[in-house]
């Protein structure tokens, strides 16, 4: 595949929302397959375009699936000298020095709820730089506002059966506040059906006590509730829609890098 045919395949990923890395050969010397060469990887292991084939370029595309998923880029070398002391087993003579730049696709926000403050939350996702996607039933006039920040809108007639059947891809934010306790349960029913990165509903405590329970007489356990953050958000003070928001996304974004702490940083900066 030439430079021209691949740059085409890399565009239609990026305007897809395809995660996906390309590696490039900045280096190479020996006798090695090529001398310069590029090499597209995606999410899911496929790759097009060639540095070389073999061992070298297993390693590369195996490297290039983790430049993926931790989002950053790498420079790696590759040793082609030995077979006894090399990382790829060819031996061919040489080092390939490659560089991979990582595509991650944006985050995916499915906001539940087209009210004040899934309005607010969606203004600030998309801020952050997450694709958003809201999912309401009710009619555009009476939600235009919250319809014109989302990046896609999918109205729904039956909360649990819809986005139960709703094509979510594993790894999204789920974040639920609708117009009413049932849809709010009947939402989260549906997406504890979703390998989500995160779900959270808004909710007081006793709202949440009895929904849990009326999800634990449906066969929801214990250990799958325990992964729902309710009520929503971090303690961070205020309670307009757009405070809210703020204390709701600062959640995400920590459960999207793993539990960050949350702390101050100015409690870490002499450690």
């Amino acid at each position: 595949m030439d430079s021209a045919a691949l740059l085409r395949e890399q565009l239609d990923a990026l305007n897809g929302g395809i995660s996906h890395a390309m590696v490039t050969i900045v280096e190479a010397d020996g006798s090695t397959p090529r001398k310069n060469g590029k090499m597209l990887v995606f999410e899911n292991g496929d790759t097009l375009g060639t540095i070389g084939g073999g061992s070298a370029e297993c390693l590369a595309a195996k490297d290039a699936m983790e430049c993926i998923r931790t989002g950053e880029n790498a420079f790696k070398i590759y040793d082609l000298s030995s077979a006894a002391t090399n990382n790829t087993g060819m031996t061919c003579g040489g080092h390939i020095k490659v560089l991979i730049e990582s595509f991650p696709s944006k985050p995916l926000l499915v906001m539940c709820g087209a009210g004040h403050v899934g309005c607010a939350v969606l203004k600030v996702a998309g801020f952050m730089g997450y694709s958003t996607l809201l999912i309401d039933d009710r009619a555009d006039e009476i939600i235009d506002k919250s319809i014109a920040v989302a990046d896609r809108f999918v109205r729904v007639k039956d909360f649990e059966k819809d986005i139960t059947e709703m094509d979510i891809p594993a790894g999204a934010f789920i974040v639920i506040a609708t117009h009413g306790h049932i849809n709010d349960r009947a939402s989260l029913y549906a997406a504890l059906t979703k390998k989500a990165a995160y779900i959270g509903m808004i909710g007081s405590r006793k709202k949440i006590a009895g929904l849990f329970e009326y999800m634990r007489n449906r066969g929801v356990t214990d250990e799958q509730l325990d992964t729902v953050f309710t009520p929503i958000g971090l303690d961070i003070g205020g309670e307009t829609p757009e405070e809210i928001a703020v204390a709701i996304m600062a959640e995400v974004q920590s459960s999207r890098y793993h539990g960050r702490s949350c702390r101050h940083l100015r409690e870490l900066r002499d450690q």
